[in-house]
C-alpha cells in the first residue's frame, strides 16, 4: 500500500492510497470506505484484487483517517457529502490519467451512499459500481435525522460530536444483537474483526462524526432520490447491490431491495442484487467473505473485460 495525496477542488489535501502490485493490470478498482473508518481496513481486499489483476485506489474521506488527522477525527465543515463526492471524482481523474484503464467503483455503507450520488454526477467515467452495505435512504428515519441535525447545528454549532444521532443510529443497530453483549456486533459475525474495529482509534468506537457532517449527509440523501438526479445515472452502467440480510443499515434486506426496485424503475440495463443469508453490515469482513470476494471479483472481471470482436 502506497500513500499519496491529491488536492481537491477547494484546496483540501486528501490522503489517498494505491495498491499497484500487479504485473499486467486489467482495470482499476476505486474503493469508497464507510462512515467512521478508513482505507487501511481494506488492505486485505485490495491485496486480493491485486492478485487477480486489478490495481486499487482509495481515499480517506473528509473527517476520516489521515485526511483529517487524529485531533480532528469526525470534524468537517461545509457540505462534506457533496465535497467528498468531488474528492472521489478527483481520485477517479487521477487514476484515469495515471493508469489509463477502466475503473470500477466499490462503495461500502457511507461510501455506497456517496457512490449513489457519484453515479448521478460522474457515472460515465465508470465501467461499473458495487454498492455494499447500502440502502434506500429516502425514509422517515432519514428525514428525522435531518431535522435533528439541523436543530443541533443551530444550537451547538457544526463541530460538536453528533452524539444523539450516533445513539439513534449505531445504538439502534446494536439492539438487534443485544444478546451477544458485544458493542458493534451489527458490523459482522466475526468477533475478532469487531474487536479490532473497537480498538482502532480511527474507527467509530473512538469518536462520533460531527453535527455538520451528519447535517450534510442527511441533506445529501434528500437530493439523491430526486427524479432529475436519478435520471442522470447512465442507463447502461452495470450496478451490483450486495448486502447481508441481517444488516440493520439495510433494514435486514428491505431497504436494500427498495434501492434495487428504485434503480429497476429507471430501466438500468445491467442491474443485480444479492442478499447474503445471516450476514451483517460489513460483508467484506464477514465469516463468508470468501464468497463475497468471489462475487465482487466476478462482477469486476465481467464489466472490465475487453469486448470480443466478432469474426466474419
Amino acid at each position: 500500500m502506497e500513500e499519496f495525496s491529491i488536492i481537491s477542488f477547494d484546496g483540501a489535501d486528501i490522503s489517498c492510497y494505491q495498491w499497484t502490485n500487479v504485473a499486467d493490470p486489467i482495470a482499476v478498482v476505486q474503493i469508497a470506505h464507510g462512515m467512521g473508518e478508513h482505507c487501511g481496513r481494506y488492505d486485505e481486499f485490495a491485496s486480493f484484487l491485486n492478485k487477480n489483476g486489478f490495481i486499487v485506489v482509495a481515499e480517506d474521506h473528509r473527517g476520516h483517517g489521515k485526511t483529517c488527522g487524529y485531533e480532528n477525527r469526525g470534524i468537517v465543515e461545509g457540505d462534506s457529502y457533496n465535497d467528498t463526492i468531488s474528492d472521489m471524482i478527483a481520485l477517479t481523474g487521477y487514476a484515469q490519467k495515471k493508469f489509463k484503464l477502466p475503473i470500477v467503483l466499490v462503495g461500502h455503507s457511507y461510501g455506497s451512499f456517496l457512490s449513489q450520488g457519484y453515479i448521478e454526477r460522474n457515472g460515465d467515467a465508470l465501467a461499473g459500481v458495487i454498492l455494499s452495505g447500502s440502502a434506500y435512504m429516502n425514509t422517515a428515519q432519514v428525514a428525522f435525522g435531518r431535522l435533528v441535525a439541523k436543530v443541533q447545528n443551530a444550537i451547538f454549532g457544526g463541530k460538536k460530536p453528533a452524539k444523539l444521532i450516533a445513539k439513534l443510529s449505531f445504538g439502534a443497530y446494536d439492539k438487534q444483537f443485544k444478546d451477544e453483549k458485544q458493542p458493534f456486533a451489527w458490523l459482522t459475525r466475526d468477533k475478532e474483526v469487531v474487536k479490532k474495529y473497537i480498538a482502532d482509534e480511527f474507527c467509530g468506537a473512538a469518536f462520533d462524526m460531527s453535527i455538520a457532517f451528519q447535517k450534510s449527509f442527511f441533506y445529501g440523501m434528500k437530493t439523491v432520490y430526486r427524479p432529475d438526479a436519478l435520471g442522470r445515472i447512465p442507463k447502461s452502467l452495470p450496478v451490483f447491490i450486495a448486502s447481508g440480510d441481517k444488516d440493520p443499515v439495510g433494514g435486514n434486506g428491505a431497504l436494500v431491495t427498495r434501492l434495487y426496485e428504485e434503480y429497476k424503475s429507471l430501466s438500468l440495463t445491467d442491474l443485480d442484487i444479492k442478499l447474503y443469508p445471516d450476514a451483517r453490515h460489513e460483508i467484506l469482513n464477514e465469516v463468508n467473505k470468501d464468497e463475497v470476494y468471489a462475487d465482487f471479483l466476478a462482477f469486476i472481471t465481467r464489466v472490465t473485460a475487453a469486448p470480443v470482436e466478432e469474426t466474419k
